[in-house]
């Protein structure tokens, strides 16, 4: 059979039609088509070329692919897309842009000359194993560069960072200030605040610090710009601390301009209690529509790989006593998870290190004992470091791991320092996941990393670092199932895989031609494979090459 049935009351006539190419449906029977067509804002059939032709009028837009790939739109599982805006306000101190210290402090000094006294310089990006120093700057390399601003840099993972003095004294530090729960402000010798702030310490910075409303005005288009040139056509929004992110995307879906799909998680650790307020509302997951839907409750139970601060079995290299963070005790998750699953809300819990994950485990299966509840679909923000007895764990209880293989290209290198080599043996292990038959969807976390899918898809073909080193190699998967990782496998985790996710007649017309045949594309050139083409419901939002289209434009 040619075509797979038609979409009962779907025009059948094509507004667009695909062909000649290489359509990737990611349906169940993984079927490599030759054409496809959109009818509306819906696939309405994949299939032969000739036989799609078919349904051509006399206004169908034919885009020939001339041996290209056609994919579902790619679907980013876990970032935070609100930042990836802002931070191009920041001083970007990434491996790309400094090599040292000095370097980060003379780009502050340069921000410092152009901001009023007292106001606050934002960075993000450093990466400590990859600075020429091999160390986290201080508040007073900070000092000596801006003394009269508030300066506060980011480590490249977003749970570090480094205030100068003035900034520490605006949140209150001083050397008699204990360390808050799930957090560690680091001392010198002397006991004096160094300026490094892990986890939850870092909150009256982030609270100072929120971009207003009119600010996220200005750069949530660019996010929208970025997404879309990159074929990301949904995320999923694992901020879920700044209200005002929230009201603009309400906005942007409204007037329009906003086309990227959003999963919106509300977060509930520490300090920050929006979760409460939905909790409280009535509302749960499912909430709103295919443009912008409420996900789940976002917790938090451990750091980062990079930053040593997720929570592990055995002791970070180097630092006998630094078994990471965790947020709360295993009694406090439980309770959170309990009082998020009885509310109806599917829940994502960050944990990256081997012990956040096995108390995230004990959590969710501790409540799904007490209350059974089919199709919950709980998730496992990240999710590191695994063993086989996890990994089954994981299987059994139908959780959906969200992994942070993408991680592997851009971060990788610091894991052999943070983490030592003998403890990557079972690292973002997709391909175990995906023999016990566990939906595992990949992410970026922008802006921890770039969020080019391609990124994420070359280190789940390679498992090769930037520098080319490898991390679980055995892990590697082929293209086909990283391409499912980055579509259909999100759409499972947000609960819309019956509107989203493959090229299957009925679904959102949400696709993306790629600037050539991946699925020949031998895996060390898949970094410099490019989006040619988004389209979002129907509608051809980006084109890499010809005149701009319409749309709202963002301002840094």
């Amino acid at each position: 059979m040619l075509l797979r049935g038609f979409f009962k009351g779907m025009n059948m006539r094509a507004d667009v039609i695909f062909t000649n190419g290489s359509v990737v449906t990611v349906d169940a029977d993984d079927r490599i088509c030759e054409a496809a067509a959109v009818s509306g804002n819906r696939i309405l059939a994949a299939g032969r070329s000739k036989a799609i032709e078919c349904l051509a009028g006399s206004r169908t837009e034919i885009i020939d692919l001339k041996g290209r790939t056609l994919v579902p739109g790619f679907i980013d599982a876990h970032c935070h897309p609100g930042s990836h805006g802002t931070v191009k306000t920041h001083i970007p101190c990434g491996p790309d842009a400094v090599d040292s210290i000095e370097d980060i402090k003379r780009k502050i000094a340069e921000r410092a000359e152009k901001t009023p006294a007292g106001e606050w310089i934002l960075g993000r990006g450093y990466d400590q194993t990859r600075l020429s120093d091999k160390r986290h700057p201080t508040r007073w390399d900070f000092d000596a560069a801006a003394p009269n601003h508030k300066v506060c840099i980011f480590r490249t993972c977003g749970h570090v960072l480094v205030a100068n003095s003035m900034a520490l004294r605006f949140a209150g530090y001083t050397s008699a200030t204990p360390d808050p729960v799930g957090g560690k402000i680091d001392r010198d010798k002397n006991g004096e605040p160094t300026g490094v702030l892990f986890e939850t310490a870092r909150v009256p910075f982030w609270k100072a610090t929120f971009p207003k409303e009119k600010d996220l005005e200005k750069s949530t288009p660019l996010m929208n710009e970025d997404f879309l040139r990159l074929g990301i056509t949904s995320a999923h929004d694992a901020s879920g601390r700044n209200p005002s992110e929230i009201r603009v995307y309400q906005k942007g879906a409204a007037e329009g301009w906003l086309k990227v799909r959003l999963y919106i998680m509300v977060r509930l650790s520490g300090d920050i209690r929006v979760g409460d307020c939905y909790l409280e509302s009535g509302l749960m997951t499912g909430f709103g529509n295919a443009k912008l839907r409420l996900g789940p409750l976002k917790l938090m139970i451990d750091g980062s790989a990079g930053g040593a601060s997720a929570a592990v079995r055995k002791a970070y290299p180097g630092d006998p006593k630094n078994f990471g963070i965790t947020y709360m005790s295993q009694e406090q998750l439980d309770e959170q998870v309990l009082r998020g699953h009885t509310a109806g809300f599917q829940i994502g819990i960050h944990a990256i290190g081997d012990r956040g994950v096995e108390m995230t485990i004990k959590a969710f299966e501790r409540a799904l004992e007490k209350y059974p509840r089919k199709n919950h679909r709980h998730r496992i923000e990240h999710c590191g470091l695994l063993d086989d007895l996890l990994l089954d764990k994981i299987r059994d209880l139908g959780l959906v791991p969200v992994l942070g293989v993408p991680f592997i290209y851009e971060l990788g290198d610091s894991y052999f320092g943070t983490l030592g080599k003998d403890r990557l043996g079972c690292m973002y292990p997709l391909k175990s996941l995906l023999a016990r038959g566990v939906i595992a969807p990949l992410s970026s976390d922008t802006p921890v990393i770039d969020p080019n899918p391609m990124h994420g898809i070359y280190a789940a073909l390679t498992r090769r670092t930037d520098s080319g080193k490898t991390i679980s190699p055995d892990q590697a998967v082929g293209i086909r199932e990283a391409i499912r990782a980055y579509t259909a496998f999100g759409a499972y985790a947000s609960f819309e895989e019956n509107i989203k996710g493959t090229i299957e007649t009925g679904k959102l017309a949400d696709l993306v031609v790629l600037s050539r045949n991946i699925l020949e594309t031998p895996p060390e050139e898949i970094l410099g494979v490019k989006t040619d083409l988004t389209m979002v419901d129907g509608e051809i939002v980006y084109r890499r090459t010809g005149p701009p289209l319409p749309g709202k434009k963002g301002v840094v």
